[in-house]
């Protein structure tokens, strides 16, 4: 569904949309932590065609005819695009995936700040949807998710009330004496594919694989 822009104050900031979340205490800056090129996604890298279920192997062909970068279409004809290669999450340290409509017009984009992939962890600070689109939220943790090699998923100073309502949906519990929550890879990222594909998201790369 997409909807126009809207402006609301979440946590003493100006937030759009109902599902951008910019954490209480995120700094304004970015800063990351990466893995070297070429290390993202060993163990979830894209599956051979011959691997792949009927219906992923349908999908596949789907994404083979969209623009390079584009990870989610939806069923009117919108998508996302990432910047990089696919699973490149050092791409995201200072651009940002965006949405088009089915005649590549710009819907506006989702920020994702603070993005630290490490073997263990990955983590962020921020997801910020600055679109006309509902939902990025889920597809940012779903692309996070679905293509670090790290066995936890990190989000940090939460604001209770608004993403951290959302990580609840998917899994996530409280790191206790922070503000910071944290689920299983894995688990998070089945939990996000599946709110993506209420919201009549077809994602790139069939099922989920684990770490």
């Amino acid at each position: 569904m997409v909807v126009g822009s809207t402006r609301r104050e979440i946590g003493g900031q100006m937030a759009s949309n109902s599902d951008e979340f910019r954490p209480r205490g995120a700094p304004s800056g970015i800063r990351s932590a990466f893995r070297a090129p070429g290390r993202h996604g060993s163990r979830r890298s894209a599956a051979t065609a011959g691997g792949l279920a009927p219906a992923a192997q349908a999908d596949q062909g789907v994404f083979e005819r969209q623009p390079p970068g584009t990870v989610a279409l939806r069923h009117d004809g919108v998508r996302l695009a990432v910047p990089g290669t696919l699973g490149d999450l050092c791409a995201l340290d200072g651009e940002n995936p965006e949405f088009f409509d089915r005649r590549g017009r710009s819907l506006g984009h989702l920020e994702i700040q603070g993005v630290a992939d490490t073997p263990l962890t990955c983590s962020l600070f921020a997801i910020s949807n600055l679109s006309k689109v509902r939902g990025g939220a889920y597809l940012a943790v779903w692309y996070l998710t679905r293509h670090t090699v790290a066995q936890s998923f990190e989000v940090q100073s939460v604001n209770p009330d608004t993403l951290g309502r959302l990580l609840k949906r998917l899994g996530m519990k409280w790191i206790p004496a922070t503000n910071n929550m944290s689920g299983a890879t894995t688990e998070v990222c089945e939990a996000a594919r599946k709110k993506c594909q209420r919201h009549h998201w077809r994602l790139r790369d069939g099922g989920a694989e684990g770490p």
